[in-house]
């Protein structure tokens, strides 16, 4: 601003507003671009639970659960690693790099779910505000969850239509209900048939068809892809 005031006074009008132009491009390009850009991340070496890293140029070893410049290392084997960066979870294989110039999230593009140590998609959301954690069940009719947890998310289950439900425990009561909210990472749909078992069973939330029905779903290999149809 300086500099084109000067140059007010030495110009002409429109030949100063020309160099002030000129002169605000070559600044444009003089700058590091980097304040622009966010992290680079970069996977080293992976290791059971540590992952060596590289993140904007500084190099971190990461045990399970630690963070470094805002990465967070979740899980790791020898043959990849899962990173938590800006509060987004992805998982790399060695020698990936990574930019984190992330936009706010569209309701419409993809979340993965990956697999857990039993072989099953597992992904963690909410219901009617409660946090819970989801297994994705293809051959579940509805979402499935226990007693225990319909208390905690508030859910007044007892008004429910009654049934009887087999289980590995044996035949329990059973309660047809409307899930007013259910989150499944950004995903997020209202009024969700649910079925609501007496007792523990099942200790995670069954993520069935009257949820998935109303998403997008695609497999690819350890990984399941999910996203809102409208």
């Amino acid at each position: 601003m300086i500099m084109c005031t000067k140059l007010k006074y030495q110009y002409p009008q429109y030949l100063s507003a020309i160099l002030c132009m000129v002169l605000f491009s070559l600044l444009v390009l003089i700058f590091p671009l980097q304040a622009f850009a966010g992290q680079t991340i970069k996977v080293l070496a992976l290791f059971s639970d540590r992952a060596l890293v590289v993140v904007d140029g500084s190099q971190k070893l990461l045990k399970k659960d630690q963070s470094f410049k805002g990465v967070k290392l979740i899980s790791a084997d020898s043959d990849s690693a899962v990173l938590e960066v800006q509060g987004r979870r992805k998982k790399y294989l060695l020698g990936s790099e990574i930019s984190t110039s992330y936009k706010k999230q569209d309701p419409k593009k993809v979340l993965v779910v990956w697999k857990n140590k039993y072989n099953m998609f597992q992904a963690e959301g909410k219901i009617n505000n409660s946090s819970v954690t989801f297994i994705i069940d293809t051959g579940a009719t509805t979402v499935a969850l226990n007693s225990g947890t319909a208390r905690s998310a508030g859910i007044d289950y007892k008004k429910g239509r009654q049934a009887l439900v087999q289980t590995a425990s044996g035949i329990v009561k059973a309660y047809q209900v409307k899930l007013n909210k259910v989150n499944v990472g950004h995903i997020q749909l209202y009024n969700v048939n649910g079925m609501v078992l007496e007792g523990s069973y099942p200790t995670q939330v069954l993520l069935g068809q009257s949820f998935l029905g109303r998403i997008h779903m695609i497999r690819d290999g350890d990984k399941m892809n999910l996203r809102k149809k409208y």
